[in-house]
């Protein structure tokens, strides 16, 4: 009795272990779906997406079911067979006691003992099949301490002392810059070639344009610059170190990024502001609020500077977060790269145009690299990069570029003229501009587009 109550608990520890599990995966992708609908209601609303929704959660919860109800059959079995294992014997035992013609003062004592093993065979029993949850609760939630991590940068976090002047080079500091070089780049994620055979030099203070359809790979170029990505081939430098450990540290610290994805966070206006600024800024927050055109959605905010913006900044539009996003990256401090991903989406064009301006103006000594749509704007760079397909094809001065019919450089600024002319200055569509919360008609005729 007492093998049983402890052996049967053991044998089918890995049945329990795996059907455990896999109820769990199933609940984390139960509650990742929900998760996912609430974050995009607006949308599943506006595309009628919620038949589509439906099935999709019908198939998560009946995958989840399923699983639960397998890993409660076991349980239920494991139970029986405990129970049966475990009381059938202690009742023959008593039976065989009576039979013998055992004293009858000690039936009693007997019934209790061997009645009581079963009982404690239960509980471990019990025990034992906690252990899968607890388990599996502990992978869970250790998951995240066993990513990978950079060795070189893990060291530099723990020997603050190390952080030395190694990356920023005399040429460099004379600049305000970082000089980037990539040679023979090729990244890949999942199987798939994302950019191939990179190579590229940037002088240090140079300000750099990307442009290029969606997906080309652009945003994963200037990822490698901060260490999201990692070449699966060639060597990514910056200034005279390679792009790890202590270099890698450095350039975070020294780097200004602007992208729709940086995070606004449920605080208020100022805190929001300030995140990341360890040190005094460069620039005074109210310099900032006035550069980075925020000064009128200060005065729209109930509580001024303390106003709280909400979850991923959902009390502002993405314009207003935009700006923010700009304010945040114009208060950081010893900027010596700049790294703009279609920084200014949501804004018009007017707005796009000066605050691009205002920002080239503001580190006009720094290294700066924009990634943009807007194709007719990087013509007022020194140099423009053209990424398809993971493939840098064009690299060159925009203007050059421009007057020669075969490069893709010019077909890209072609087609956006081309578009530009046939619908939005097209007399065919009627122009409609918001305006401080009324409809205001726009011009019509050919020569009042033509102005606007």
């Amino acid at each position: 009795t007492a093998l049983v109550a402890i052996g049967v608990p053991l044998l089918t520890q890995p049945l329990l272990v795996e059907r455990d599990m896999r109820v769990r995966t199933h609940m984390g992708a139960l509650s990742r779906s929900f998760l996912d609908a609430m974050l995009g209601l607006v949308a599943i609303k506006a595309h009628t997406a919620e038949k589509p929704m439906r099935r999709e959660h019908e198939s998560l919860l009946v995958e989840w079911a399923n699983a639960a109800l397998s890993m409660y059959k076991t349980v239920v079995s494991v139970e029986g067979f405990l129970t049966v294992g475990t009381y059938v014997p202690a009742i023959l035992l008593i039976f065989n006691h009576l039979n013998q013609g055992g004293e009858t003062s000690s039936i009693l004592l007997l019934v209790y003992w061997v009645l009581s093993l079963p009982t404690f065979g239960q509980e471990i029993g019990i025990i034992m099949r906690q252990y899968p949850t607890y388990r599996n609760i502990t992978i869970r939630l250790l998951e995240p301490l066993t990513a990978p991590e950079d060795e070189n940068l893990t060291a530099v976090h723990n020997n603050d002392h190390a952080l030395g002047d190694k990356l920023p080079q005399k040429s460099d500091r004379e600049h305000g810059g970082v000089g980037i070089c990539m040679q023979n780049v090729t990244v890949r994620a999942a199987g798939h070639t994302i950019l191939e055979n990179i190579n590229l030099a940037i002088p240090a203070g140079q300000h750099v344009a990307i442009v290029g359809p969606s997906g080309a790979g652009k945003s994963t170029l200037v990822g490698l610059l901060q260490g999201w990505h990692r070449p699966a081939h060639g060597s990514v430098s910056v200034g005279d170190a390679d792009l790890n450990g202590e270099a890698l540290l450095r350039l975070r610290q020294n780097t200004a990024w602007v992208d729709p994805a940086v995070q606004l966070w449920n605080r208020s206006f100022k805190d929001n502001l300030l995140y990341g600024t360890t040190v005094h800024p460069d620039l005074s927050l109210a310099q900032v609020i006035k550069q980075a055109d925020l000064l009128t959605l200060l005065q729209k905010l109930p509580d001024g500077l303390k106003t709280v913006l909400g979850e991923g900044g959902g009390l502002v539009s993405g314009g207003e977060g935009q700006r923010m996003r700009l304010g945040r990256a114009m208060l950081r401090p010893g900027v010596r790269l700049v790294i703009l991903d279609e920084p200014f989406r949501g804004l018009d064009a007017q707005q796009r145009r000066d605050l691009l301006s205002l920002t080239r103006q503001l580190w006009q000594h720094t290294t700066l690299i924009c990634i943009t749509h807007d194709v007719a704007e990087t013509k007022a760079f020194p140099r423009v990069l053209v990424i398809e397909n993971g493939h840098l094809v064009e690299d060159g001065e925009p203007n050059q570029l421009a007057t020669q019919p075969d490069s893709r450089y010019c077909n890209l600024l072609t087609a956006e003229t081309k578009l530009r002319q046939e619908m939005w200055r097209s007399i065919h569509w009627r122009k409609l501009r918001l305006e401080q919360g009324q409809l205001v008609q726009m011009g019509t005729t050919p020569d009042e587009v033509a102005h606007e």
